[in-house]
């Protein structure tokens, strides 16, 4: 199991944290030069956990539809399948696989 599902809310909730931290401390008149560049992060860690929850939802549903994949083809097993067919299976899958690592890759 990939640990990505588990970490990523971690990390980004601790994220989240210390720019509510950070926040606060832009309130002080001495740390105002710092709001820009505070609130240009905090929307940079909204987009990022945007992207990455995204692409987990994208990847999890295709893992479910796999799933579903290996089974009717379990219970298949005795029919003859032509490649072509298991191929026109396969490609939507891989195309999303695809599209959910290119978005996470993209704020990598």
């Amino acid at each position: 199991m990939n640990a990505l599902p588990l970490i990523a809310p971690l990390a980004l909730a601790a994220i989240q944290r210390e720019l509510t931290l950070l926040q606060q401390l832009t309130t002080q008149p001495e740390h105002a030069a710092l709001r820009e560049p505070v609130a240009q992060l905090a929307g940079l860690c909204e987009t990022v956990e945007d992207v990455v929850s995204g692409g987990v939802c994208r990847l999890s549903g295709t893992s479910e539809t796999l799933q579903g994949l290996l089974d009717l083809l379990r219970h298949a097993e005795d029919q003859p399948l032509p490649a072509h067919r298991v191929a026109g299976l396969l490609a939507p899958l891989q195309q999303q696989v695809v599209h959910a690592c290119s978005e996470i890759g993209q704020i990598l």
